[in-house]
């Protein structure tokens, strides 16, 4: 029903200029007759210290520790309405965002919660312009120097991961505090 993002400021720049600038998320429910999800600039996250002061990018140590205890309230928020179900997806971002996503949804998590990763065929990886498989050709370019690739032919995996949830071993003092 609703796509919630967390992410940096930099980070965020770019997610807005490819998906609403651009018009790719549009494009994506057009292409495939997809019912509307409620997804915007105001459900992207903003990962902030406790005084508010918003990341820039996480490459210090201390910006490392905010980013931990900022995902790990935003899953213990989530989880607090037993009438949803989370689907968190480890895509995207730092390898430690997708950690600390982890370990949260391992705290928190509940049976109705899943938690993901996305794979691509290696020809689409960390390319600019690819947003989804569309079901039509659509030339881009590649990642080698003067290829094109055909978005058509792209292959989305999503694998779930497996993860342990602890909340009801300790349900109680966890969401206490």
């Amino acid at each position: 029903d609703e796509v919630w993002v967390i992410t940096t400021q930099d980070a965020k720049a770019m997610l807005m200029q490819g998906l609403f600038d651009e018009g790719h998320w549009q494009k994506l429910f057009d292409d495939y007759q997809m019912p509307a999800v409620k997804f915007d600039e105001s459900h992207i996250w903003l990962i902030a210290d406790a005084d508010g002061r918003v990341l820039n990018d996480a490459k210090t140590e201390s910006d490392q520790s905010i980013m931990a205890d900022f995902i790990t309230q935003k899953i213990a928020e989530l989880t607090a309405d037993q009438g949803c179900a989370i689907h968190a997806s480890l895509a995207g971002g730092r390898k430690t965002m997708a950690f600390y996503m982890g370990y949260a949804m391992s705290l928190y998590g509940r049976e109705q919660d899943a938690l993901s990763h996305v794979f691509v065929d290696d020809e689409f990886e960390f390319v600019k312009d690819f947003y989804y498989p569309t079901p039509y050709d659509n030339l881009i370019t590649g990642k080698r120097l003067g290829a094109s690739v055909n978005t058509r032919h792209a292959v989305v995996t999503l694998a779930e991961i497996p993860f342990v949830r602890m909340r009801r071993h300790f349900e109680q003092d966890l969401l206490a505090h």
